[in-house]
């Protein structure tokens, strides 16, 4: 009788500056079958560090076992590359799929992230077939994005550009993303860089894009195209978690000073790359 070994997900980590739109691009991934997506895991933030660390630790412990205890001649055997890739690879599934088996019709995994772009590196090493994908969008949304939040989130106050945090948070975020860019420039050829504004523009292209160059399968969708629409998104919360999200259609809601346009402008460049999508 021959045995059919079981499927093996490819692993798809999303990334991008906060508020850059890698929630709508982990939707997007959500829609077709055999593709589990979730949002804001940190996996690479919260556990890489950590768990290198603890097996660097283990591994000093045995030398000096193996030396000490055994006179030398111990076989306690440390933990390779290989063996810290597949503890890798089974605490990622467990947390994913919060200790339940993996789906059997589970092809892919997408894990969502914006602090996924700062991990590329790491992400390489440990999951060298991963794909990564770094949304790309715009400065001066992305400002009005993350304004927003701290408006509606943290304080009322930042709807006031002369609010010190507020002009604080600018200072901040052209620093930041100078680095943002520069990580993309510097990981490219490990990258897919998708534009966010070109996807949210043209769902139907963007989702025959993840299919034919991400997932190099069709795989159908379980749900239609239009329901990646915010419209459809807003339409599918309740009336008074409508009222509070993020998600919004027509005029932004945060208008921005000349001032804080010109800084934008003048110190958040794009990235010099060719975009994928």
């Amino acid at each position: 009788m021959t045995t059919i070994p079981p499927i093996v997900p490819k692993k798809i980590f999303i990334g991008g500056y906060t508020k850059s739109g890698t929630t709508f691009m982990g939707r997007a991934f959500g829609l077709f079958n055999g593709v589990y997506a979730k949002g804001e895991q940190d996996y690479f933030r919260l556990f890489f560090k950590g768990m290198q660390d603890l097996v660097l630790a283990y591994n000093k412990n045995i030398a000096v076992v193996n030396k000490e205890v055994y006179d030398g001649r111990g076989s306690l055997e440390p933990l390779t590359n290989t063996s810290f890739r597949s503890l890798h690879d089974k605490t990622f599934k467990h947390i994913f799929f919060a200790g339940q088996p993996v789906p059997n019709d589970c092809v892919t995994i997408v894990e969502k992230s914006p602090h996924n772009i700062y991990w590329v590196e790491q992400i390489v090493k440990i999951f060298p077939n991963a794909v990564n994908i770094c949304v790309y969008r715009e400065p001066k949304a992305v400002f009005r994005s993350l304004i927003r939040h701290m408006a509606d989130h943290r304080d009322p106050k930042f709807n006031d550009p002369d609010f010190a945090k507020r002009v604080n948070m600018l200072q901040g975020f052209c620093r930041r993303w100078e680095e943002y860019v520069s990580i993309i420039e510097k990981n490219r050829q490990n990258l897919k860089v998708i534009q966010y504004q070109a996807a949210a523009d043209d769902n139907q292209a963007l989702l025959d894009y993840v299919e034919k160059d991400i997932l190099h399968h069709s795989p159908g969708l379980r749900a239609p195209v239009e329901t990646l629409s915010k419209e459809h998104y807003l339409k599918s919360l309740p009336e008074d978690a409508r009222a509070k999200s993020l998600v919004q259609t027509g005029p932004p809601k945060i208008k921005l000073t000349d001032t804080e346009t010109a800084t934008l402008e003048r110190l958040c460049r794009a990235p010099n790359v060719e975009f994928d999508f």
